[in-house]
């Protein structure tokens, strides 16, 4: 119990000559401007590459979201081509008496002496899962997500 006590003196001690050390704001104020003379130049050269950055960002941003843009709207364009072509190979098998007939029968149809079969659990497909929004995968590197991050790029900002 006594060396516990000891040890408590000990540290508050330690505590108060602490307190006492510690700079106050004026003293911190002043090795700050010591710093700063001594070091002129470097801070000089700091402070104007700061400025440039500061001043290179909004243009560069700018460029960067144009370019960024540019490539997203490629990938869509690409994406509804890919499309068309899908719909206009099921418009040229539907132009012909084969594909109206699967298509007839897809829908439920029948002609005059075929027997109906009904079939269930199977998915029903429609018009507007066919036409429905185009998603684009994500296949930016990693340097890219990182870009857009610090450029404050969101594909959002074109759709």
């Amino acid at each position: 119990m006594a060396e516990r006590r000891r040890d408590r003196t000990r540290v508050s001690s330690q505590r108060r000559r602490q307190r006492r050390s510690r700079p106050t704001l004026d003293e911190r104020l002043d090795a700050i401007a010591d710093a700063v003379r001594a070091h002129t130049r470097a801070v000089i050269a700091i402070a104007l590459v700061f400025a440039a950055v500061v001043m290179i960002y909004g243009p560069l941003r700018n460029y960067y979201v144009a370019m960024r843009s540019g490539q997203d709207l490629q990938a869509y364009y690409d994406a509804l081509v890919e499309q068309n072509e899908s719909l206009r190979e099921d418009l040229g098998r539907l132009q012909s008496e084969e594909g109206i007939e699967d298509e007839a029968h897809r829908r439920g149809y029948i002609k005059d002496g075929e027997t109906p079969v009904i079939t269930e659990g199977l998915p029903k497909e429609d018009m507007t899962e066919l036409l429905g929004e185009i998603e684009l995968e994500d296949t930016r590197p990693w340097y890219i997500k990182v870009l857009d991050v610090v450029f404050f790029y969101s594909r959002d900002n074109w759709q």
